[in-house]
């Protein structure tokens, strides 16, 4: 995808593009590292607010460990909770405060993912540029399925009526399938203590979640800027978090590791639609997503091995 349709999407040629990453200093890579690796730590406090407990430390460990793996697999993103799940059972976490750790992290994720759109698409029309047909559809888009997401958090948060209904199904099923072994409770009552549990980590740790996801997209949006700024193009704040929202919402699109090929077009085309130089913006997108998704790789494998190594000589001791 990225070899066939990126030129032809941004309107440039490779040859160009990698001219252009060339120019590129020891300086300007450094600089583009210390951000990506300020936004990882930034984004620890949302982590360690959902699990009280671990470690910020641990937490980024989790981070980049999962991401490893999601970035490795098509639809990795289950293969990485697994893992992490792994790793919160060795430091001596529970299975249930590893499950509500990822469904309440992965709740905020999912809803500024939705609500970047719309913001971009009005900080654009304050700015007086004209937005393109994918800024546009990516807001409704988003808006819809936040409001879809809304609705049901609220179904599920006011009471314990929906998941208790939901629980009470799991029961039917478990008692016909017979290779399911429900819990003693069944999985109405724990669905509803489940319930309650999550409320309450949210109603204490909810600001903590929000700066520490708001933090990270922002220093995220702000190393897009910044790749594009090293290679000596001028790009409006506006013009950047459209790119990056619309990047927030193909990420969704798993059907490729980590979405690469799909973000990357996506990105490159809202870039060059709205009146960014064709060959910058895909040597600018190459160069944000070589941080944000590769290198998440060999930093991510390498602390996973480290971790398996200590995990293992801790069982041997």
């Amino acid at each position: 995808m990225l070899a066939l349709a990126l030129p032809k999407v941004a309107g440039a040629e490779w040859a160009d593009i990698a001219h252009a990453l060339a120019s590129l200093s020891l300086a300007h890579l450094l600089l583009l590292t210390v951000v990506w690796l300020v936004g990882l730590w930034v984004h620890t406090p949302a982590l360690t607010a959902a699990m009280p407990g671990l470690s910020h430390r641990r937490a980024l460990l989790l981070n980049l460990t999962g991401s490893f793996v999601s970035n490795l697999l098509p639809l990795g993103g289950a293969a990485g909770t697994v893992a992490n799940w792994r790793m919160a059972r060795s430091w001596g976490f529970a299975s249930p405060v590893f499950a509500r750790w990822a469904l309440v992290t992965n709740l905020f994720d999912t809803a500024l993912k939705l609500a970047l759109p719309g913001v971009a698409l009005l900080w654009l029309a304050a700015a007086g540029v004209e937005t393109g047909g994918a800024v546009g559809t990516a807001a409704y888009v988003g808006l819809g399925l936040l409001t879809a997401v809304v609705v049901a958090l609220w179904l599920l948060a006011r009471d314990d009526r929906a998941v208790t209904f939901l629980g009470r199904l799991a029961d039917r099923v478990s008692a016909r399938v017979r290779f399911l072994t429900p819990p003693t409770e069944g999985y109405a009552v724990r669905a509803a203590a489940f319930r309650r549990d999550s409320a309450a980590l949210v109603a204490s740790g909810w600001w903590r979640m929000a700066l520490g996801k708001v933090g990270y997209a922002v220093l995220q949006a702000g190393l897009l800027w910044l790749s594009l700024r090293v290679l000596g193009t001028a790009v409006s704040p506006a013009v950047v978090l459209a790119a990056f929202a619309v990047e927030r919402i193909l990420s969704m699109v798993v059907i490729t590791p980590g979405a690469t090929g799909v973000v990357e077009i996506g990105m490159t085309g809202v870039l060059v639609t709205l009146g960014v130089d064709p060959t910058m913006s895909a040597a600018g997108v190459l160069l944000y997503r070589a941080f944000t998704f590769g290198m998440e790789i060999p930093v991510g494998g390498l602390s996973m091995l480290a971790w398996s190594l200590r995990r293992r000589s801790a069982l041997a001791a």
